[in-house]
C-alpha cells in the first residue's frame, strides 16, 4: 500500500485543516517548497486538493502547475472540477488524474461527457462522507446520498477508482473508520483511503482491507509519519 502526501491549497498556501473547516489547522508553507521537501524524502506521488476552488471562492491553478513540474511520478488533483475544460487543462499541465465530487453527483451527464472525452483511466470518484454514512458535496457543506448509494452508483461506470474520505476524522489524526471494510470490497479500480491517519497501526489496517492507496497529511505534516512511503 502507498502513502500519498495530500497537498491543501488555499490563499495560495499548503494548509491541513481539521474536517475541512477553513481557520483551522495548520498553514505548512510555500507550495513549491513543501513539495519539493516531499519529492526529495522520497515521495513520488502526491494528493493535491483545489480547497478554494472546492469552496467556489477562488483558485490555485497556477500553483498546481508548479507541483507538477516538481518531478513526481503520479499527481492527483480535486477540488472545483465541475467541468470538462477545467479537467482537461488540469490533465494538460501532466496531472496524472482529476479527482470529481459534485460533478459526479449533481451533474452525471457532464460526468458522461467527461469520462467520454478523457477516459474513465484518468478520473477518480470521491465519496466523501460524515458520521452519518452521508456523502458530502459542494466543498462539503451540503448532504447527499448515503455511501451504499453513492457506490452504487460509481460502480455502474468505468473509473480509476475511488477516494473513500471520512470528513468527520480528516486532519484530527483521529484514527481511521474501521466501518470501511465492506465498502472497500465494493469498489473497481484503485481503493484510497483518507481521513485521521495518524499511525502505522492505521496503515496497516487500511492494506490489511485492501486499500490501494491511502492519503495523509496532518500526520505527515506533524511529524508522525514523516518518510513513511509504503507499508
Amino acid at each position: 500500500m502507498k502513502v500519498l502526501p495530500s497537498i491543501d491549497l488555499s490563499l495560495g498556501r499548503v494548509v491541513k485543516r481539521v474536517r475541512g473547516i477553513r481557520g483551522t489547522g495548520v498553514v505548512v508553507g510555500d507550495a513549491v517548497k513543501v513539495a519539493e521537501e516531499l519529492y526529495e524524502l522520497g515521495y513520488d506521488s502526491v494528493h493535491v486538493v483545489d480547497l478554494d476552488a472546492a469552496e467556489g471562492l477562488g483558485s490555485n491553478e497556477g500553483l498546481i502547475k508548479d507541483v507538477v513540474k516538481v518531478g513526481f511520478k503520479w499527481v492527483q488533483v480535486g477540488g472545483g472540477i465541475r467541468g470538462i475544460s477545467k479537467a482537461i487543462r488540469l490533465l494538460s499541465y501532466g496531472v496524472t488524474a482529476v479527482v470529481v465530487s459534485t460533478m459526479f453527483y449533481t451533474s452525471r451527464n457532464t460526468f458522461e461527457e467527461l469520462l467520454r472525452v478523457v477516459g474513465g483511466d484518468k478520473v477518480l470518484v470521491a465519496v466523501d462522507y460524515d458520521n452519518s454514512l452521508t456523502v458530502r458535496v459542494k466543498g462539503w457543506r451540503e448532504g447527499g446520498v448515503g455511501v451504499d448509494e453513492a457506490l452504487n452508483m460509481v460502480g455502474n461506470y468505468d473509473v480509476l477508482g475511488i477516494i473513500l474520505t471520512y470528513i468527520d476524522s480528516e486532519g484530527t489524526e483521529g484514527g481511521v473508520d474501521r466501518r470501511i471494510t465492506n465498502f472497500v470490497r465494493r469498489i473497481k479500480g484503485l481503493k484510497e483511503y483518507a481521513g485521521g491517519v495518524s499511525t502505522v497501526d492505521d496503515l496497516l489496517f487500511l492494506k490489511g482491507v485492501g486499500v490501494d492507496y491511502v492519503i495523509v497529511g496532518m500526520a505527515i505534516y506533524r511529524g508522525t509519519l514523516l518518510g513513511v512511503k509504503y507499508v
